[in-house]
């Protein structure tokens, strides 16, 4: 009976989450989720990872995002969206259903708390932390509570998908796995991960995933990551989850065991490896996602029965306080316009403009025009995006694209006068500029490219989009 109680909650709670996380898809416009969208876009259009697609994490989101665009056969940018935000909510709804079988209250309180404050660390979207945080706190309840013996088949399965999906959190999960397995658990985590590794080009997923990220290890403050616990009352900004996280910490301080500090800090330090000022929010905030949920879990794992009541009254505040972005009015069309309708007006004029065969190439920013246009760039790595004008291979690359294969559509940063870019003057002037409404935008046409498309296409474009290819 306990657990059918257990599982009618949980009903409830995602009742009332639901149409809210459906309402905030079109919020914020895209962000790293948009990086493993077209990850899976590149993967469905025959590419390899890595080698022909620059892809500076681990794979697996890719995957994901591959499977849900080839069975979702998305038509529309908000499509898309949806189904990828869908699919973390039943990922979610499945892993509280898990977490609160096998851990009872403690799982259930994780799901309360957890799953209404998600969103002010970017945990309802498409993106590895969303997703890991619930295999990383089953693994963290393991240590702590007894293991049944199939459980040694689900931990290397549950570290491999963390392992292989956001690379930051490798050290936590491999230390959780090295606490809890056995031998037959280190044979199936090495296999799964050695054919991981050599599904690719090896040498070409060194560089994507550990050459090209250590020039981001710098976000990592250890003395920051392992001193949070303390520094969360000082500095930074005081809003609603600021004052929530305060309460979580003082549960904390307060329910941990004097002769049993020393793991759960550990923990709670390697989960937050990458740490954000307190009371951070929303865009930068989403590297505090797995120490968020790692800090509800483990305040849960430590907490006596007199502050049970000290948790629920956290949970509630948490639930009803007015400025919860739970309450928050929302325009799904307004906010899916101004956040994603660049995206697929420049990506439309593209493509109603062009052939399957023509070519498209986005300089570094806005890449989801590719997913709208459903035109393929004759970049070697098929996009140039984050940070892979720090390398000289992918910088020498995108020269030689010029040289010898000009795309026939180019889209870059552009200020009213000029392309704000590296290519030769002799490449600018090879292009046309579209104008919207008069005024000059980023978009720009191949001459030898203009000169083949018909003035109907041209006048279509012209009246849906008021766009027009022309000097000025």
């Amino acid at each position: 009976m306990k657990k059918i109680f257990f599982l009618v909650l949980l009903f409830g709670l995602w009742f009332f989450l639901f149409p809210i996380y459906r309402d905030r898809i079109p919020a914020f416009g895209c962000f790293d989720d948009c990086f493993n969208y077209m990850g899976g876009y590149f993967l469905n259009s025959g590419k390899h990872l890595y080698s022909e697609i620059f892809y500076n994490h681990q794979p697996i989101m890719a995957y994901i995002s591959a499977f849900i665009q080839r069975f979702g056969n998305p038509q529309t940018i908000y499509t898309l969206v949806l189904q990828h935000r869908l699919f973390v909510i039943v990922w979610a709804i499945a892993w509280n259903i898990f977490l609160t079988l096998r851990f009872g209250w403690i799982g259930l309180g994780f799901a309360f708390l957890y799953e209404v404050t998600k969103g002010y660390v970017f945990g309802e979207r498409f993106l590895a932390e969303a997703l890991i945080v619930y295999p990383l706190v089953y693994l963290i309840g393991l240590k702590f509570k007894k293991i049944y013996t199939y459980e040694y088949f689900i931990i290397p399965i549950v570290t491999w998908f963390i392992v292989f999906s956001r690379e930051p959190y490798i050290p936590l999960a491999l230390l959780l796995f090295i606490l809890l397995y056995k031998r037959v658990s280190l044979v199936i985590f090495l296999s799964l991960s050695i054919f991981t590794i050599f599904f690719h080009l090896p040498s070409d997923y060194f560089f994507n995933v550990v050459t090209v990220n250590g020039i981001l290890a710098s976000s990592a403050n250890i003395i920051q990551s392992f001193t949070y616990p303390i520094l969360i009352f000082f500095g930074g900004t005081w809003n609603l989850f600021r004052y929530i996280e305060v309460g979580l910490v003082i549960l904390f301080w307060l329910g941990i065991s004097k002769k049993h500090w020393v793991l759960p800090f550990i923990i709670l330090g390697l989960a937050n490896i990458r740490p954000v000022p307190p009371g951070t929010v929303y865009y930068e905030a989403f590297q505090h996602l797995v120490g968020y949920g790692v800090l509800i879990f483990i305040v849960l794992l430590n907490v006596k029965k007199f502050l049970w009541l000290g948790f629920i009254l956290l949970t509630v505040f948490a639930i009803f306080h007015p400025r919860s972005y739970l309450y928050d009015r929302v325009d799904r069309n307004a906010e899916f316009t101004q956040n994603y309708g660049q995206y697929y007006v420049a990506g439309e004029v593209v493509r109603q403009l062009s052939d399957p065969s023509d070519t498209l190439f986005l300089d570094g920013l806005d890449d989801l025009i590719y997913w709208q246009a459903k035109r393929y760039s004759p970049y070697k790595y098929s996009w140039y995006t984050s940070i892979m004008h720090e390398f000289n291979v992918y910088k020498n690359a995108r020269v030689d694209m010029f040289r010898e294969n000009p795309p026939d559509f180019y889209y870059g940063k552009c200020s009213d006068d000029k392309i704000e870019s590296i290519l030769p003057d002799n490449i600018l002037n090879d292009y046309l500029r579209f104008y919207w409404q008069e005024r000059p935008t980023c978009l720009f046409v191949h001459k030898e490219m203009y000169k083949r498309i018909s003035k109907e296409k041209l006048v279509r474009v012209d009246q849906q989009f008021d766009y027009v290819a022309f000097p000025q």
